[in-house]
């Protein structure tokens, strides 16, 4: 799974918008747009608080597709 896969996976399982996305990770909505649609990647910390989330809920990646 892509990064752009992963991110926009768990936002829409957390049942959030990319405005409320981007409120957890503490960055602008136009950087989460970035992020799923490829153009940007996600720095090492945002990555680290998708895996603590994915963690959280004990998702594994094949649930989380």
């Amino acid at each position: 799974m892509t990064d752009k896969e992963l991110i926009k996976t768990v936002r829409l399982k957390l049942r959030r918008n990319q405005t409320e996305f981007a409120k957890m990770m503490n960055v602008d909505v136009g950087t989460v747009s970035r992020w799923e649609r490829g153009l940007q990647r996600p720095h090492m910390v945002h990555l680290r608080k998708i895996d603590r989330i994915v963690r959280k809920h004990q998702w594994n990646l094949e649930e989380v597709k």
